[in-house]
This record gives C-alpha cells, structure tokens and sequence, in this order.
C-alpha cells in the first residue's frame, strides 16, 4: 500500500518513528475494541487527513502480517470501522467536496450527520455501541488541554475512549507527513488557509500573503505558532500582526576550546545584539563539545522548540569540525558530500584543491540551501551559509562568522516582513540595593505581564554612581510609555539618576 511504503521510506527518522508509534497504537486500539467497536471523526481538514491516512497504512501493515501469520485474528480495516463527518451550514464547500471525495476513493462507507456534535456521539454510544472513537486532536488544539493519547471522555458526556494518535505530532510533522506521502488534501490549504473552522470565523492566514495580494501554501508558514492567525471570531484583518511579535531564536555554541576555556566565547553576545536590532528574541544560548551525538540532540530539541537555531562552531577540514555530521543526524539524513558545494571548492582553489577542502562540501543530504555570502573584495564566497530546515550553520572564528552573519541577517529580516524592533528605556539610579526598587517591578511587571520586559541589574565603579540600572522593552511604543511612566512615579523619591532610549548596552 502507497502510504505504508512512504511511511517506510521516509528519510526522517523522528517523523519515521512518530508515524510507527502512530500505526501502533491504532493496530492495539483494534486489539482492544475490536474494529466494529470503533469510530474515526473524518472533518476534512489536515489533521484528520493525517489520521485518515495512519489508519489505512495500519491496516496495510496488519494484512501483510496476516499473509504470513494465518493463525492471526483478521484486521478488517476502515472497512469495518464507522467513519463519520458532521456536516454544518456554514462549512466550506472545499471541505465537502473532499470528504465526499474521500468517501469514494477509499470506501469509507462514510456516516454524515448533523446538529450538535455531542447529541451526535451519544447516538454512535449508546445505539450503535461505538466504544472508542480516533479523533485528529493535537497539543495546542483549543480543545486538547490535559488530554492524552488515550483518554476517557470528559464529564458529562456518554462513556468512551478518546484515542488522539497523532497528539503530540506538530503542524510540521503534519505537512511532512502530506507532502512525503503525497496524500490528497482539501485545496483550500493550496491557498493560505493553515487551520480550516467555518465560513464565518476563518480566513486565509496573514503571515502567508504575497506581495501580489495571493496567498502561499499553508506547508510555508515559518512561524507555526500562528497556524490559527487566520481563525477569528469576527474574521477580523490581522495582517499587521506579524510586525509585533517576537520570533524565538536559540543559540548553540560549539567548540571543546571554549568548554575548556582556551577560547574566550564572543560570538553569542554578538549574535544576541544584532539578533535584537531587528526584532528577534534569543531565549537560550547552549554550548556543548565537539561530538556528533551530542549537536545532533541538541539541534533536534531546539530546533523544535524555538523558530530559528544558528549554531556556532565546528566548521572547517579538520577531524574535529563534526557539526555537520550532528545537523544530518539531528534530522536523520546521510552526511553527504554536496556537489554544488564540490563544484563551488573547485573553483576557487583550482588545481590545488584537497581533500581536506573538500571535506567543507560536506552537507546533510535534503533539505540544505545555500545561503551565497560576499568576500571583502565583493565576490562571492565559496563558503556559503548553509540552512537545514530552521537551523542556520555559522562558523566559529568571530570575523568569519560577523561576515557570514550579513547574510543570514538579510534573511531573518526578510521573514513576512521587517519585524517590528524592540524598543527600550533604561533608567540609572543611584542606589545599589535592589530591595528598594523591588515593591516598584513586582507591580509594574504585574499591571504589563507579557507586553513590556522588566530587568534589574546592579552595576559597580560607575562615575555618576549609578547602582542599578533598570530595564524596560517593549515592541509597542505605547506600552513602552506607559511603564516608563508608572515606574518612574513607583520609584523611591530622588533615585533616578539618567535616561537612556533603544540602547542595548548598559
């Protein structure tokens, strides 16, 4: 079966594994249950598309095992399960076409029911018997707060089991998924819409306009902490949303030197700096030793965890600069030699090009662009920058990463439009002991949680006799004011000493 052999072939082992587990359970789901005890909710959108596809592909798995275990109970498959689809009003005409659509193509066999859904699944419990029904639902879904794979259903609503297969699978995975297998999808998602609700609360999403006024395919968001910009109650223009956010970046520090403090490490507070300038937020800087096993986990659970990673360190030709080994092993590709970086290598140096040389052409195979960098002399190098998903590999040396840095810069800055920068007050006051000023922040951080950013730093041997220098930022001017207003009446009669605006250095 297609999507089975997909699953099998997949280079990415993480996602590989995730779809494995998934098959699993559904498979021990059916062992339980029994597949006329079970039910798949199928809305036509992404996530149950994913799940609709699992399920085939455990059942494909489950009849080759039958061929050669006879003795084995049989696994009916969907055939045997009851597929259902609530259908609404105000759904899209794109989602009812590709349920209906899906229903012929694979003889779902489908069950479309209508009014509330919860008088529904009391029917399919309590007249048809139906005890455990797959459901699409993953972390961060309005409606997925405290569930797990397996999970009764709540109070007040008939008895059964909730088996969410694809829980903690991340809208990334989700497109992986489709693109890898190349199931079909409803077409809307060909045209910016990255989380389907009804006609009267969804739109496509802000961050995937083009310049044109059209909208990029939903597998494009870069920042998938807005899969749901474009679901709204009132369907409200959001466009200029992006701009006041603050997109996460990690750091990774790489380098046995500097673990073992030959090598004073300069590149991170560089990189916070100019990281800052243009509106990015770096959350973690990490530094670990020059082993494979050691990058790989570390890029993988960033790079997850955070939009951007640029690493630092273990470039070059010698046996030790195995940070690109780490990148391919994070993501589960082969280290390959890459020809157009070979192709690059050869030219610049000729007929004196080496091995050692070459060993730099070496990159994960897929998913790599080559960021193009310019020389001093305004030619192009023949080191680019390479980017491996989110993850953007700088070098180690300060002056060749501070070049390098240009040209990753240019492409962060880029990302749906010039992020709106950070902007900051910094007040110097002439005492040192920050008890006095404590009452002030405790409440000023409580009147602006999550809109401005509040710091405390004691400082020594300043000539004005500056102790401590408090810190606001904020995106929005206007939050920004406020605070600065209401911390400087808080504040202790006669400590501030100074001002200073949009100046990152204390």
């Amino acid at each position: 079966m297609e999507v089975l052999e997909a699953v099998n072939g997949l280079h990415d082992v993480h996602l590989r594994e995730k779809c494995q587990k998934a098959i699993t359970a559904v498979q021990r789901t059916i062992d339980l249950y029994g597949a006329s005890n079970l039910a798949f909710s199928f809305n036509g959108g992404k996530d149950s598309t994913v799940l609709l596809h699992i399920l085939r592909a455990a059942c494909a798995q489950h009849a080759q095992h039958i061929q050669s275990s006879p003795s084995s109970a049989s696994l009916n498959g969907l055939a045997s399960m009851l597929t259902f689809f609530f259908d609404r009003s105000d759904d899209f005409c794109e989602i009812r076409e590709f349920v209906r659509d899906m229903d012929a193509r694979y003889g779902l066999h489908l069950q479309t029911m209508h009014g509330d859904f919860k008088a529904g699944v009391e029917h399919l419990v309590n007249d048809r018997g139906i005890k455990a029904i797959f459901l699409g639902t993953r972390r961060g879904d309005p409606n997925a707060g405290g569930q797990d794979e397996f999970c009764p259903s709540s109070t007040g609503w008939p008895p059964f089991m909730r088996i969410n297969t694809i829980l903690g699978w991340t809208y990334s995975d989700v497109w992986a998924f489709l693109k890898a297998t190349q199931v079909p999808y409803c077409s809307l998602y060909d045209h910016g819409f990255t989380s389907l609700g009804s006609i009267n609360n969804t739109r496509p999403n802000s961050a995937l306009r083009k310049e044109d006024g059209s909208y990029a395919p939903a597998h494009l968001l870069y920042d998938i902490r807005m899969e749901r910009s474009g679901r709204n109650s009132i369907c409200e223009d959001v466009r200029s949303a992006p701009t006041g956010i603050a997109l996460t970046v990690a750091l990774l520090i790489i380098g046995d030197e500097i673990l073992a403090g030959k090598i004073e490490e300069t590149n991170s507070s560089f990189l916070c700096r100019e990281l800052y300038a243009i509106g990015w937020r770096v959350v973690k800087v990490v530094c670990i030793r020059d082993e494979v096993d050691a990058i790989a986990s570390e890029v993988r659970a960033l790079s997850e965890a955070h939009d951007v990673v640029l690493t630092s360190g273990g470039l070059g030709p010698t046996p030790d600069d195995v940070t690109m080994a780490g990148v391919a092993e994070a993501f589960g590709h082969l280290l390959i030699r890459n020809q157009d970086l070979e192709n690059r290598l050869r030219r610049y140096f000729g007929s004196n090009v080496t091995q050692s040389h070459l060993k730099m052409a070496e990159a994960p195979a897929g998913e790599v662009t080559a960021i193009d960098c310019l020389m001093d002399d305004g030619s192009q190098s023949p080191f680019p920058v390479l980017q491996c998903r989110n993850v953007y590999v700088l070098p180690g040396v300060p002056h060749l990463l501070r070049k390098k840095w240009l040209a990753v810069k240019g492409n962060l800055a880029s990302i749906k439009g010039r992020l709106r920068p950070f902007r900051s007050v910094s007040l110097r006051l002439s005492t040192g002991d920050e008890t006095v000023v404590a009452p002030a922040l405790k409440r000023l951080s409580t009147q602006f949680e999550g809109s401005v950013g509040i710091g405390s730093y004691p400082v020594e041997g300043r000539q004005d006799g500056t102790g401590i220098i408090l810190s606001l930022e904020s995106k929005s001017s206007g939050q920004l004011e406020a605070a600065r207003a209401a911390l400087i009446t808080d504040l202790p009669e006669g400590t501030i000493l100074g001002e200073q605006r949009n100046s990152a250095t204390l």
